[in-house]
C-alpha cells in the first residue's frame, strides 16, 4: 500500500489507540509501517508479534529516548494523555507538547492530535484548557498539523453516569435542553486512521462527531425504551446536580466532570453534526440507539455484578 509512511500511533497501549492499530491493518497498512509507542511497550507485544513496530515514549521524560521514538517517521498522532484525579492545569498540555516537540526533532513532516469540541475559552470543562494550548502549539510548531475534535464515547458514559440513571429511576442533568452528538470509540478511531491515511485533512481541524445530536431526554427515552425500566429525567441547575448524583450512586471522581459538561452541552458546545467522521472512517457510522441496543445488556450485567459484589463486601 503506496502511503505517507510510516506512522507513529503514541499511547497505543490505550483503549483507543489498539482500536486505531486494528484500523490501519485492516485498510491493508503494513505492520511494519506502524510505530506504536507507549510508556509501557511490553503491554505492545501481541502488536509486535504481527510486525508493529514498538518503541518507548514517555511524555514525562523528554530527550533523546522520546525523540527517537519517532525517528522516520512520515505522520505522527499523538493521542491526548488521560487526565487524572484530581486534575491539574497544565499536566497534559506539558506531556502533550513533549510528544510534540520530540516528533519535530525526529523531522516527522506531519503531526496530528486528538483534541475535544470547541476547547476555546471561555469553556466550563475545565480540562479543555490543556486541549486548547495543545492546539495552538501544534498550529505555531512549523509542521503540517492536523486535530482532531473527539465529540464524547457514549460506552464511558453508559458506565459511568447512565447506568446510575437506571438502577435508580432518575437522571439529573444540568444539560437543560442541549444537544451532544454521540459517536462511539469505534468510529472516532476508524475516523482517526482514515485521516492519518488522508491528504485532505492538512493544516485543518476536524471535528469527529457522531451522527445524530441528542438532548438528555431522548437520551433517556431510548435507554428507557431498551431497558424496560422508567426513568424520570431531573432538570436542574448545573451547579446543583453534584448531590443528586452521588445520592443516584454516581463514582464520586466523576461528578465534577459531569457537571462541567453539563454546563458545555447546556452552552451549546457539543451540538454539532458534521460529515467527517463517516467520510473518514469509511463507513455509516453507529448511531446511539444502535450502540446501546447492542451494549446495554453486557453493561447492565457487569453492573449487576458489581453491585452484589459491594453488597457482600458490605455485609462482609
Amino acid at each position: 500500500m503506496a502511503g505517507p509512511f510510516p506512522l507513529v500511533v503514541t499511547g497505543a497501549s490505550g483503549k483507543l489507540g489498539q482500536l486505531i492499530l486494528g484500523e490501519l491493518l485492516d485498510r491493508g497498512v503494513a505492520p511494519s509501517d506502524i510505530i506504536a509507542t507507549s510508556r509501557s511497550p511490553e503491554t505492545l507485544s501481541p502488536w509486535a508479534k504481527r510486525g508493529v513496530i514498538v518503541r518507548r515514549a514517555d511524555f514525562d521524560a523528554p530527550g533523546p529516548e522520546l525523540d527517537a521514538a519517532f525517528a522516520g517517521a512520515a505522520r505522527a498522532l499523538i493521542i491526548s494523555t488521560s487526565p487524572e484525579a484530581p486534575y491539574v492545569k497544565g499536566k497534559r498540555y506539558r506531556q502533550q507538547r513533549a510528544g510534540i516537540d520530540a516528533a519535530l526533532a525526529a523531522g516527522v513532516p506531519h503531526i496530528f492530535y486528538t483534541s475535544a469540541p470547541n476547547p476555546e475559552p471561555p469553556t466550563p470543562a475545565i480540562w479543555k484548557e490543556d486541549h486548547h494550548l495543545t492546539e495552538h502549539y501544534l498550529q505555531q510548531c512549523g509542521a503540517t498539523w492536523t486535530i482532531l475534535r473527539h465529540w464524547e464515547w457514549p460506552d464511558w458514559h453508559l458506565e459511568e453516569n447512565w447506568l446510575p440513571a437506571l438502577r435508580s429511576g432518575v437522571y439529573s442533568t444540568g444539560a437543560g435542553e442541549g444537544r451532544i452528538a454521540h459517536i462511539t470509540r469505534e468510529d472516532t478511531a476508524a475516523a482517526d486512521a482514515g485521516a492519518l491515511l488522508s491528504d485532505a485533512v492538512a493544516n485543518r481541524i476536524v471535528n469527529i462527531t457522531g451522527p445524530e445530536s441528542l438532548n438528555a431526554d431522548a437520551i433517556m427515552a431510548m435507554l428507557s425504551a431498551l431497558s424496560g425500566k422508567a426513568i424520570r429525567v431531573e432538570h436542574l441547575a448545573p451547579e446543583e446536580i453534584a448531590p443528586h448524583l452521588l445520592a443516584q450512586g454516581a463514582n464520586p471522581l466523576f461528578v465534577p466532570i459531569f457537571e462541567m459538561i453539563a454546563q458545555a452541552i447546556r452552552l451549546g458546545k457539543f451540538d454539532l453534526v458534521t460529515p467527517d467522521a463517516e467520510h473518514l472512517a469509511g463507513r455509516p457510522l453507529v448511531r446511539l440507539e444502535d450502540f446501546l441496543r447492542n451494549a446495554l445488556p453486557a453493561a447492565e450485567d457487569r453492573d449487576r455484578i458489581d453491585q452484589n459484589s459491594t453488597i457482600e463486601d458490605e455485609e462482609i
